[in-house]
């Protein structure tokens, strides 16, 4: 494809799934050098893309919007005159904002399961994937080293990451199979253990810490996006329940225990050589579904000693890469 020199992507609006396009932003560099590539995304993933500066523009598509504002929006993105988008919504705004080129909408065959990057890259038409990791600048290293400093988390400590929360209850695992994996954790690796989550998650961090024998701290609420990020890069390794967390630890390379039940971890789930995803093989698993008619057997089926032979296989596996 000659020429290509603006390129808009249209992707998704929740944090947890636009870092899973990021893969797509990887391959249109390696394609198209040169490009100026600008995004559309929603206001909840803002943060994603507003301090990369391998970004050219970023546009917020607001649903709630009125009509009047978002066609304002898309009179604005057709002045610019791209030459290609990638539109990872399967949406109108190729109808509306009129590139040179537009990617078509894939439809794969509804038994067909792949993870969610191989998906976005096949409607980016390179299944290769390129490197993209969560932009992190030198500020927000340093921000978030002063944290865990001030926490008692040092260089030389080696510490993990737990994340705890999930925007939906569904999917989170119970406070008491935490507390338990990070004792024993404590108990077997004499690693620190940092909480970590939003404002919303600070009281179920807290309740954690309570149920614990051990020490551990809460970070939950204190960090933007990009410390986050950070946060667990520096860490060997997350356990975390299908959240956000879990798809920044995919990001920046920090291998995850990632409990699911309710949601597929095959399409959600720890890419090959990233981690592991533990599950119950119910008859009702995954259901993909907010509601669950069997309460939430998924979930509550997942025991702490599980849970902690993953994070085991993991550990024992970085040791001996060291050695």
């Amino acid at each position: 494809m000659e020429g290509i020199n603006k390129i808009l992507v249209v992707t998704l609006s929740n944090i947890g799934d636009v870092i899973l396009t990021l893969p797509v932003f990887g391959t249109l560099r390696e394609n198209f050098k040169d490009a100026k590539i600008d995004v559309i995304t929603g206001p909840r993933a803002a943060e994603v893309f507003d301090a990369d500066t391998r970004i050219g523009s970023m546009y917020i598509y607001d649903r709630s919007a009125s009509l009047a504002s978002k066609i304002r929006l898309f009179a604005r993105l057709r002045r610019n005159r791209y030459d290609l988008l990638v539109d990872l919504r399967n949406s109108l705004f190729g109808f509306f904002v009129k590139a040179r080129f537009c990617n078509k909408p894939v439809n794969k065959p509804a038994k067909e399961i792949c993870h969610k990057i191989d998906e976005h890259l096949a409607k980016a038409g390179d299944a290769r994937g390129g490197s993209y990791p969560i932009w992190i600048s030198r500020d927000d290293g340093e921000r978030a080293a002063r944290l865990l400093g001030a926490k008692g988390i040092n260089d030389a400590d080696q510490f993990i990451t737990v994340s705890p929360g999930a925007k939906s209850h569904i999917k989170r695992w119970n406070e008491e199979g935490f507390a338990k994996v990070c004792d024993i954790l404590i108990d077997a690796y004499k690693v620190k253990i940092a909480f970590i989550g939003d404002d919303s998650d600070k009281e179920i961090c807290e309740r954690i810490l309570v149920k614990m024998r051990n020490y551990a701290v809460s970070l939950a609420g204190m960090t933007n996006l990009r410390e986050l990020a950070w946060i667990i890069k520096r860490s060997p390794l997350i356990i975390t329940n299908d959240s956000a967390p879990l798809h920044i630890a995919g990001s920046v390379g920090t291998p995850a225990v990632a409990i699911f039940g309710p949601t597929d971890y095959r399409k959600y789930g720890p890419r090959e050589g990233m981690g592991e995803a533990v599950h119950k093989k119910l008859h009702c698993s995954p259901c993909e579904t907010a509601l669950c008619r069997y309460n939430l057997e998924c979930m509550k089926a997942v025991s702490a000693d599980e849970v902690f032979d993953a994070a085991k296989a993991i550990l024992n596996g970085r040791r001996e890469e060291k050695i």
